[in-house]
Formats: structure tokens, C-alpha cells, sequence
């Protein structure tokens, strides 16, 4: 019974580890997150995630972004009818997907 607790004590220690904390924020605009600044935390499998959306026409002005821990994430760079889409995934160290850091490109 007690190999069975020191393991279990193991596991629950290597998830947590093994997660990190992203930026939760749906929807950012006007350089603000609207529902306030928020956190997840990355369960197995997940990624922080953002993905940012410029107009062309406008200097490459931010339009809107999404940060928020997910399973689906794929870096990816779209150019569509005067808008920059851009997703970064990362799982480095937390708060990766903060709106403030420079943006890297896949």
C-alpha cells in the first residue's frame, strides 16, 4: 500500500511539472484583454497557445488575438485579403504566449 502511494505521489509530481501556465485571454483588442486578465494551465497534451491578427492595410496594425492553453495548435502564418495571421504554440516556460514577447517565427 505505501509503493502504491509513494507512486501515485510520483505521478501527481510529474504532471505538474510537466504543465505550465499560459495567458488565458479569448479575446484581445484595443491592446486589452476584454474579459480581463486571466491564466490555465496546461494539461497533458496541451500547448499555450496565440495567434495574432494584423491588417496589412493599416501598417500592420494588431488587430485582435486569442492566447489560451489547447490541445490543436499548429504554428502557422496565413496572408488573406489585407490580413497577418499568425499562431505560435509553446510549452518552454510559462506564460510563453504573453501578448509582450516578441514574436517567433516557425
Amino acid at each position: 500500500m505505501e509503493n502504491l502511494l509513494k507512486l501515485c505521489l510520483f505521478l501527481l509530481c510529474l504532471e505538474t511539472t510537466l504543465s505550465v501556465q499560459c495567458v488565458l485571454c479569448p479575446t484581445y483588442k484595443n491592446g486589452e484583454c476584454v474579459d480581463g486578465n486571466q491564466t490555465c494551465t496546461t494539461k497533458p497534451g496541451e500547448t499555450c497557445m496565440i495567434r495574432r491578427i494584423w491588417s496589412s492595410y493599416e501598417s500592420y496594425q494588431l488587430l485582435s488575438a486569442e492566447l489560451t492553453c489547447t490541445d490543436v495548435c499548429n504554428f502557422d502564418e496565413t496572408f488573406y485579403k489585407g490580413l497577418t495571421t499568425h499562431t505560435y504554440c509553446c510549452d518552454s516556460e510559462d506564460f510563453c504566449n504573453d501578448i509582450n514577447l516578441p514574436i517567433v517565427m516557425a
